[in-house]
């Protein structure tokens, strides 16, 4: 054999390597004569197994770092999101990523009062089988980073927020492109509609498309045909890129104060339709009982829309 043919020899399987020492060794085993010569002390010694070839095992990949990274215009990482408040119990496939856009909204003291208000009404009406989950969120900085004085004021307020499309799932690979194609629209937006004030009309009852979670939310009255204008224009750019279903045809533009949540989530389909009557009859009280002061409450102003994927966000300013 050459000596090219012998260095290539060198990298043949271990396996197989094994087995051609094994047929080209003598046997090293003593004969039944060397057997019963051993003296009584001693052993015989057995020859060593082959060494076990080690199956190497990729570290997991951390997922769950990156679902809790979020993103700002500022660099900055936060660490609430409208996604971890809304209650959400929608189940998604490993692999896809659940995202939407949405208005940022910035509760001040005097609507905060109010929405106090009707929770607790509805709390009290609804009795102890029922949770009420509260869906005012707030972010914080992460630790050891510092914030603008423009970000102090938004971040020590409570936030709502009024989605301008509907939630839909992306692959792992379609994150980034996602947040691209949303983030281009917003600044098409950005120059065309801008910021712009909008004020709340009413309490009122609304249920997610299978009636599986029943929402107390806040209608927008002042301001809507803006928040038409957004969510179209995001909703077409959005199907066109990921064929993604357009908002709802008779949009009613919302922020969710309060989500209910059945302590017997195995009742049937009746006592869930019960419920959704109940609701309607209760919030109608609220209504009654708190609209016009939600009427008083200050303009409220559309600054910032966040694109949201799992639980990461990034917010462009209009």
């Amino acid at each position: 054999m050459s000596e090219a043919l012998a260095s290539l020899s060198q990298y043949a399987d271990s396996d197989s390597d094994s087995d051609a020492m094994a047929n080209t060794q003598p046997d090293s085993k003593p004969s039944i004569n060397q057997r019963a010569r051993l003296a009584p002390h001693e052993t015989e010694v057995k020859p060593a197994a082959a060494p076990t070839r080690l199956k190497r095992k990729l570290p997991p990949l951390d997922l769950e770092a990156d679902e809790l990274q979020q993103d700002s215009p500022h660099g900055s990482s936060r660490s609430s999101s409208p996604t971890r408040a809304n209650g959400s119990t929608n189940k998604v496939v490993k692999g896809d990523w659940l995202c939407y856009c949405f208005v940022q909204v910035l509760v001040d003291p005097s609507l905060s009062k109010c929405i106090n208000e009707s929770h607790a009404h509805l709390q009290e009406q609804l009795g102890p089988d029922y949770t009420l989950l509260d869906l005012r969120y707030s972010d914080k900085l992460a630790d050891g980073k510092e914030a603008s004085a423009g970000e102090s004021a938004q971040i020590s307020r409570e936030q709502l927020h009024i989605s301008l499309t509907r939630p839909f799932t992306v692959r792992s690979y379609e994150r980034d492109e996602y947040v691209k194609v949303a983030s281009a629209e917003v600044q098409k937006l950005k120059a065309t509609v801008g910021s712009f004030p909008f004020t709340f009309s009413r309490f009122a009852y609304l249920a997610n498309d299978d009636a599986s979670r029943h929402f107390m939310v806040l209608e927008v009255s002042a301001g809507r045909e803006k928040f038409h204008r957004l969510s179209t224009a995001l909703s077409t750019e959005l199907r066109r890129a990921f064929r993604a279903k357009s908002y709802y045809d008779e949009a009613r533009f919302h922020a969710s104060t309060a989500c209910v949540v059945d302590s017997a989530p195995e009742r049937d389909a009746d006592s869930a339709q019960m419920l959704s009557s109940r609701l309607c009859k209760i919030i109608a009280d609220i209504e009654a009982q708190c609209g016009q002061r939600l009427r008083q409450c200050r303009q409220v102003w559309a600054t910032r829309i966040g694109i949201q994927v799992a639980n990461r966000v990034t917010y462009l300013y209009l």
